[in-house]
């Protein structure tokens, strides 16, 4: 597992250069296209929110009765069904949850191949991929939090937000850092996780300067947490494929149904409620089963 999310991380980082040498190119002979959105949206809708897919396959074979996998899957689908709800009833609380749940979730699981033992560590990866489009990109974030929440976010937390985010981001460099130099003579340095990783959070930080913060999500929470989850569960294509294809295919279908039709709002306003919903699931999943097994 380890050699492959070596190899992910080396892959990520190629890929990343190349996109960026792609948006300079597309930026200077045109405006910014809007096209690039809506691959992203198709990213963030199949790719990205497949990389939970395999919670079907965790139900499915952790519950050894029938019945039990009925109220599993059940009591899985109504706290998507919760989440939408509050999102739908009151979109600030929603909006606080989603970040909330992005900045522990994403500490633990994009870096869990690295067994690293500090929280603080876990929680500044957290808070930067969560907050780091808006360390460029300002209004542009606002703007879809507006849309999200339907008020502007106030001046101070937006300060408070820029501060904790670059105590975030020094504290990976220093502590990564300082582990590559304490074993300098040890490290490979295209072949070292600990390297690599510092490619790709300064590949993330060019990135986030350069394009919109949407497409930014899309190739972090696709390329980067995405692939690294199912790496981290063992994906096998001709086994889990058809896991994949069960959980995303509910959610293709309804952003299809639904925008433009009863949604009076853009792609922003529709993705990450949804996002939301099936976090708050997948995050409560590990403690659904073991209360099911008791």
């Amino acid at each position: 597992m380890l050699n492959k999310a070596i190899i992910h991380q080396q892959l990520f980082i190629i890929f990343s250069l190349f996109f960026l040498i792609f948006n300079l190119f597309v930026n200077f002979i045109n405006s910014y296209p809007n096209y690039l959105i809506w691959i992203a949206l198709f990213f963030v809708s199949t790719l990205g929110v497949s990389h939970g897919a395999l919670d079907g396959k965790l139900i499915w074979r952790g519950i050894n009765k029938n019945f039990q996998r009925i109220i599993l899957f059940g009591l899985y689908l109504a706290l998507v069904i919760l989440g939408w709800s509050l999102w739908v009833s009151y979109p600030v609380i929603g909006l606080l949850v989603l970040l909330i749940m992005s900045v522990f979730h994403f500490g633990n699981s994009d870096l869990k191949f690295h067994k690293l033992s500090d929280m603080n560590i876990r929680l500044s990866w957290g808070f930067s991929m969560t907050f780091l489009p808006i360390l460029f990109k300002r209004e542009i974030v606002e703007s879809i939090f507006y849309n999200l929440i339907g008020i502007n976010i106030p001046d101070f937390i937006i300060v408070v937000i820029y501060c904790i985010l670059i105590l975030s981001i020094i504290r990976i460099y220093w502590s990564v850092i300082s582990s590559i130099f304490n074993s300098i003579s040890k490290v490979v340095w295209f072949n070292d996780k600990d390297v690599l990783l510092v490619l790709e959070l300064t590949s993330l930080i060019i990135l986030s300067y350069f394009i919109h913060p949407f497409v930014w999500f899309a190739i972090y929470f696709c390329g980067l947490h995405g692939v690294r989850s199912l790496i981290d569960s063992n994906f096998n294509w001709s086994v889990d494929l058809k896991w994949l294809f069960v959980f995303t295919s509910p959610v293709v279908v309804f952003i299809g149904f639904t925008y433009g039709r009863y949604w009076n709002t853009d792609v922003f306003s529709l993705i990450f409620p949804i996002l939301g919903s099936l976090t708050i699931a997948h995050m409560l999943l590990p403690s659904l089963l073991k209360f099911i097994r008791r």
